[in-house]
């Protein structure tokens, strides 16, 4: 039997899932360095969230940062994980952009680029896969393991191989394989493809080191692991672990431990440093997927919401709608953006006493197949539900973009930052948050041996030189008075800052307390209110305006998601209580509807 060989994922899989992907470059550099004199048959540095977060929340560029880890680690191959034509973003994009951020990505350092679509739906891969073979890169088509027959899921294996993947990943993003069906998948799908197997199961449900020797002696040829700092629990299995514990048997790795204890110990150095970051619920063993249900690790949209609400001692019933919802949908695989999704959907339904009274947007679009074909039928009676008369597509979604780049390129141009081949693709996939980054306007965090100044060079940097400068020339005339400082505590996506507010007046979104607005307090039978805390993000109708059952009123986004607030009877609009921009609070309210 040949020997495992192992694909190491901390870089990317194991600080996405258990540090919120905030690990920094200096310190991803320092552990590819490392890990490159491990003996892994490649690690897995890219894709995933963690691009979005070196952008938004880091002030890094992601594709430099690829561009140092490749220099880092010379001698093992680098791989990038993505969403087909998702990539890294949470939406369908246009082929030319597909094409360009893949080129750029293997042009940076990426060797071998493992591609997944959310809902098994291999026409969302065919484009993605056309690229990376173009750019001399590897391909390994995923299949994501699920509630689906060994048949179906062999049959999509062979699909890959039939489209020009190289091999084939099999992915369990809950780890509920145990290990007959690993073998049975494994087995299945190597003679259907006649490609090699790779397995990548989560290890949150504690029997994913089981299931790789199931798995390898089935003809599995690799396997997924993390270095154990961020291996284990919503990660990978650790490295350490399946090197020691298949040694001296006909599963050997064949890899020494002691270079990987290496790196396990400067990841253990840093570790402190990103305690803000850490949540323990990630690292412990989680049984949840062996009873059906979704882990926290893929639930934390609507724990989120429960604790908002005051009502965790709800979660068994949102567990309960979460699998209803699963099945009316089309059983969909387990992976994201797919749970968060249908976890928001879960706990309006049950909050809401009438199921699907409020539907996210990502629902509509998802019934309408903007994210591809489920694995099975949509109940009808839920779309019907859900979308009304519109008819859902029957074409691949990104048939229905136009060209993305030459809007990128005008939009490059109106905001007047850098426009080389990279800003252009990031620009086409993150919008504004690029601009942001570009312009050095991004709140970067900071860890606690960093210096609150961004590094020299930066586009952070350019800014705060550029503020110093103006800061530097008298704000008023002599003689007038200055304007009023006011200082401030504010929270975004979890993190506090402490912010100075420059002049009088009200600044963004004005924030509204659950009871509504102070001349608007009243509730009845006629008003509508909100179903949870959210930004009031569009209003649909004024005073005066006639309005049906199951019309959209108002747009509140929520949890990132835009929520339609649908109106519970027919009637005259009689008063409005916010204004686009608002905050409101669960149960404030929206209109009154006579």
């Amino acid at each position: 039997m040949p020997r495992l060989e192992l694909v190491e994922a901390s870089l990317r899989y194991g600080q996405q899932a258990l540090m919120l992907s905030r690990l920094r470059q200096r310190h991803a550099v320092r552990a590819a360095e490392l890990l490159d004199t491990c003996g892994f048959s490649a690690l897995e540095v890219f894709g995933g969230a963690t691009f979005e977060a070196q952008l938004r929340f880091l002030g890094e560029d992601p594709f430099e940062r690829l561009r140092a880890l490749a220099a880092a680690a010379p001698r093992t191959p680098l791989m990038a994980t993505l969403s087909g034509q998702m990539l890294v973003s949470h939406r369908h994009l246009p082929d030319d952009v597909v094409e360009a951020f893949i080129r750029l990505a293997a042009e940076a350092g990426i060797g071998i680029f493992r591609l997944l679509d959310p809902l098994n739906d291999v026409a969302n891969l065919a484009t993605a896969i056309r690229a990376a073979k173009a750019a001399g890169a590897s391909v390994e088509g995923v299949v994501v393991c699920s509630d689906a027959g060994v048949a179906t899921l062999a049959a999509l294996a062979r699909t890959l191989a039939g489209l020009g993947c190289d091999s084939v990943c099999l992915h369990d993003p809950l780890g509920a394989a145990g290990s007959a069906r690993a073998a049975a998948l494994v087995a299945a799908a190597v003679r259907a493809a006649g490609v090699p197997v790779t397995v990548s199961f989560c290890a949150q449900a504690g029997q994913a080191e089981i299931a790789y020797r199931a798995a390898h002696e089935a003809g599995a040829t690799r396997a997924d692991v993390c270095v154990s700092p961020l291996g284990g629990g919503a990660a990978l299995p650790p490295a350490e672990a399946v090197i020691a514990g298949f040694a001296d048997t006909e599963n050997s790795t064949a890899l020494e431990l002691e270079p990987v204890v290496r790196v396990a110990h400067f990841l253990e150095e840093v570790a402190p440093l990103y305690a803000d970051s850490l949540d323990p619920t990630l690292f412990r063993f989680d049984g949840a997927a062996l009873r059906g249900m979704l882990p926290v690790s893929a639930m934390g949209h609507g724990i989120a919401e429960l604790r908002e609400r005051g009502a965790l001692e709800r979660l068994p019933d949102v567990e309960a709608e979460i699998s209803r919802v699963r099945r009316e949908l089309g059983d969909p695989p387990p992976v994201s953006p797919l749970p968060e999704v249908i976890t928001t959907q879960a706990v309006y339904n049950v909050f809401e006493g009438d199921r699907y009274a409020t539907i996210s947007q990502e629902i509509r679009d998802y019934c309408l197949g903007y994210f591809g074909t489920p694995p099975e039928p949509i109940d009808p009676d839920v779309r019907e539900l859900v979308n009304g008369r519109e008819e859902p597509i029957t074409c691949r979604p990104a048939d229905l973009l136009e060209p993305g780049l030459p809007a990128a390129r005008e939009e490059l141009a109106r905001e007047g930052v850098r426009a080389d081949p990279e800003a252009l693709v990031t620009l086409a996939l993150f919008g504004a948050d690029f601009v942001a980054f570009a312009r050095g306007e991004s709140p970067v965090e900071r860890l606690a041996d960093e210096d609150a100044a961004p590094p020299a060079g930066s586009p952070a940097a350019d800014a705060a030189r550029a503020l110093a400068a103006d800061e530097a020339e008298p704000a008023t005339p002599a003689g007038e008075p200055a304007d009023e400082v006011r200082e401030l505590r504010v929270e975004v996506d979890g993190q506090t800052y402490d912010v100075r507010v420059f002049g009088a007046g009200p600044v963004g979104p004005r924030p509204v307390s659950a009871a509504g607005p102070a001349a608007s307090p009243r509730t009845g039978e006629a008003t509508l209110t909100a179903p949870m805390q959210g930004l009031i993000l569009k209003l649909l109708v004024k005073v005066g305006d006639r309005v049906q059952i199951g019309d959209a009123v108002a747009v509140l986004e929520a949890m990132k998601m835009q929520n339609e607030i649908i109106a519970n009877r027919s009637g005259i609009v009689t008063e409005v209580h916010v204004s686009e921009g608002d905050v409101v609070g669960p149960r404030a309210p929206i209109v009154d509807i006579e």
